[in-house]
Parts: structure tokens; sequence; C-alpha cells
């Protein structure tokens, strides 16, 4: 499961129902991610062993009073603190051979049991905030809260545009074998679940089953198997990752719970669509009283400790069949609006995301044949764009070895290292950015940054006025 919600999202060392998480440091990007000063190595703590999936709710849970809430930030801190004395004056490079990574080419770092960290260049940032700050997340970025929504960098949130939401395709792998019929079965019921609820389409593109892979462009996730030996039961996404990074992995422990217990595959999966929904756990909320992550987060709906987004054992109030209670639905429905069968009263809502306009005139700029040394910034635009609609920088790399240029975009002035409004960061060319653009902005700023030296295409799709 994952951090996303219509609420919030805690730290929870051996739950693992997790989803993948981009890690967005909000202001406190560097220059360049350098390993810290070595003292004397000593050897690296060993990788964990995989978590027990015997999962329960609690049974003595207490009132999220405000000595409770004071507790629990007193042992989130506590903890936090071992964590950083655990790796000071060690590098790097011991605690990436201490992290768990999924098996396979595009897999994924596993911290704090279920922080899913999309690529290396992000885990030497959790690393280095790791080793300096009080939060053992590291500020990452997480979803939508409280309904708890992800904040991102700059206040808004990690949802999907206007146009996406209704776009919502995937394929479920072949790989899957005689539980394919399964997962089909309960990805169908998770999905009508959250379009119920809210103005969203999920569609299986079932002629991409057979070649469902992250690297599938006719899709926009994919749902496959993967073996992490219990390390989590499934893990998702949010909406601002890359297609690479847009995967819903279900382990084998989904197929070996107690027939007879509550925690079913449906319920995983009902929970992690809400992850890829851009809903943030809703335990991650002070309400909880326990099981905190972070405050990146904006709440939608009062506190629910029933939430499909709150692990139960998490001062929560339901079970483990995961179901969307009326919070879900009105908190889903302030983001995307009303589902096919949503009666509850959006009075409720603390936040109501705008649609985007449909007038306007589209255009695309091509920048071709573009070229950045280490370490150098070059900027393009600014672009004069209609408040509210949809923007996407989509930056390919060229050339045999394309190598390492970074995007940036920023509303508010051109961006830099410190200062923007997407960043992907990863360790190729092939980044992409689409972003909503608020109602009070009208001005997208585009640098690309030389990591390493790189060659790249640069295509600049808007509305303008």
């Amino acid at each position: 499961m994952n951090a996303s919600d219509i609420r919030s999202f805690p730290l929870l060392p051996a739950l693992a129902l997790a989803a993948a998480i981009a890690i967005a440091l909000a202001g406190c990007e560097r220059d360049e991610a350098t390993a810290p000063a070595t003292a004397t190595p000593q050897p690296a703590p060993a990788p964990a062993e995989p978590p027990s999936h015997d999962i329960k709710p609690a049974t003595d849970a207490v009132p999220a009073t405000e000595e409770t809430v004071e507790a629990a930030q007193e042992q989130l801190a506590d903890a936090a603190k071992a964590a950083r004395e655990k790796w000071r004056g060690k590098t790097f490079e011991e605690f990436e051979a201490s992290v768990f990574k999924e098996p396979g080419e595009d897999g994924k770092y596993i911290v704090s049991g279920d922080l899913a960290i999309t690529d290396r260049k992000h885990l030497q940032e959790f690393f280095d905030k790791l080793q300096q700050e009080d939060d053992e997340t590291a500020h990452g970025k997480l979803t939508v809260a409280a309904l708890a929504v992800a904040a991102t960098a700059t206040g808004g949130v990690d949802i999907w545009t206007s146009e996406k939401k209704k776009q919502l395709s995937y394929c479920v792998s072949d790989e899957f074998g005689e539980r394919k019929p399964a997962v089909l079965t309960d990805m169908q019921a998770a999905t009508q679940a959250w379009e119920a609820a809210a103005n969203v389409d999920f569609t299986h593109a079932a002629v991409q089953d057979g070649n469902c892979t992250a690297g599938n462009q006719n899709v926009l996730f994919d749902v496959r198997p993967i073996d992490v030996d219990g390390q989590y039961l499934a893990r998702a996404f949010f909406p601002s990752d890359g297609r690479t990074d847009r995967n819903v992995l279900i382990d084998n422990s989904s197929f070996e719970l107690d027939p007879d217990e509550t925690l079913q595959l449906v319920g995983i999966l009902r929970h992690e669509l809400g992850h890829a929904l851009g809903l943030r756990h809703e335990h991650t909320r002070p309400e909880a009283g326990t099981c905190f992550e972070d405050g990146d987060f904006r709440p939608i709906t009062a506190y629910d400790r029933f939430s499909v987004m709150h692990y139960p054992q998490c001062n929560g109030g339901g079970d483990w069949s995961l179901v969307l209670t009326g919070l879900d639905k009105a908190g889903s429905a302030c983001l995307y609006g009303k589902g096919t069968s949503n009666t509850e009263d959006l009075d409720q809502c603390l936040f109501t995301a705008p649609d985007a306009p449909t007038t306007g005139t589209v255009e695309t700029e091509v920048f071709d044949n573009q070229s950045v040394a280490q370490g150098e910034k070059k900027q393009h635009g600014s672009f004069t764009v209609k408040p509210g609609s949809i923007a996407t920088i989509r930056m390919t790399g060229t050339g045999g070895a394309s190598g390492d240029p970074d995007l940036y975009v920023r509303y508010l002035g051109p961006p830099d290292t410190t200062r923007w409004n997407c960043r992907p960061y990863l360790s190729h060319a092939n980044e992409t950015c689409e972003l909503e653009v608020p109602g009070n902005r009208s001005k997208i700023h585009v640098m690309v940054r030389g990591y390493a030296a790189g060659s790249y295409k640069l295509e600049i799709t808007y509305t303008k006025p």
C-alpha cells in the first residue's frame, strides 16, 4: 500500500503495502548530489529481512488527544534521530547497499518499510537529508490528504489533469499465469469502486497484456507480478510519476492471504488505486495520533479513521476489508468531480480542484538538437499560457549516448536547482512534466541542466490565452 490519500500517510516499518513515491524535495535541492565526507568506513548494517505480512488491526487503539498526538510525534523524532545515528559517518554507497531494491532493471528502492524511491539520484537526496534533518522521510513528496492529497513543492496537489483523469488505461500482465483471472476480477472491482465515487475512467487495454511492461507507452500504467518475498504486498504510484514508474506491482504474498481473513487482494487494489489517484495514507494526519510520516499533504475532507487509505493498526477504526467510506467518496469527488453513483454532500470539501478550461489555442514548440555540458543551465521560454490549462513539457534524449540532462519547470520566473514546480530528476535524458497550470499563473519557464553532459530534444505543448 502507499502514501497518497484523499487523506494522509505515515511510516509503517513492516506493513509495506507500498506506493511508488517520486521524491521531490521542496526547496531543498542541491546543485550536485554528492556523497558525504567519509570517515573511517565501518560495516554497513545488513539489509533487513523481509517483514512478516501477519497484519492485524490494532487491539488497543487510543483516542487522538493532544497528549497522544504529542507522544507519537516524540516517538517519530526519536526514530529519526536513531536513523541518523545509524548512518553517521557512513557513505552513500554503504547506505545503498543496505537498501532493498526490487528485482529488474526498473526496480525501485524500498526504504522505511513502504517508501518506494524511483531513482538512484533520489536515493542520494534521501540519504543526504536523512543525515541532516529530523525527518526520516527526508521530506519525500507524497500526495493529497483526509482525505489528504499529496502536496507538491509549490503547495499544489499531485492529481491527474482534467484530461487524463478520463484516460486511465492499464494492462494486466500475462505473466500472472493462472492467477491472472483473479487479478482481472479484482482490478475491475477496484476500478469500479473509484469510478462510482469520482469522475474518472479506468480502461483495461487487454490487447496490451502480452506486452505489459513499464516501457509500454500504449497504456498509462501496468499491473504486473513481482516477487519481493513479502517485502510488501503491493505498491503503486502517484500521478506525477513518469511512465516507467507508473506500475501496480503485486507480490506473491498477496495471493497467499488467509481466505477467512478480511484482508484480500481486492481491498489491497482499492487502496493502491487510491494512491494512483493521488491520495495519501489517512493515518499520516496528526489526528491519527500515531504512524506519522510528514506534513506534505493537503486535507481534502475531515479526518476519517475508517478510510480505505487508513491502516487499521494505526489507530484506525476499520478492518482490513479496505472499502471506500462516505468521506473517501466525497474526497475523491472534491478532486475529480462526482462519479457514477456518488450521493455524498460536497460541502464537506476543504479543497476542490478546478477543471481546466476548454477554450484557447493549443501550440507546440520544438527545440531540436539541444545540448548541455555538465553543470550548465539552459533556459527555454518563458511561454504565456492560459490559467487552468494543461501544459506538457517532454524532453527526449538524442544521439547514441544522450547523457543525463535534467528537466525543470517553474511558473514564477526561471527555475533553478532550488526553485521549481516540476523536476523528474531521473538518471537518463527522457523526462516529462505534465502540469495543470494554476488559476493564478499565466507563464511557464523551462530549464534543462546538465547533471552530466547530455543532448536532447524538447517539446513544449501548452494552451495560449
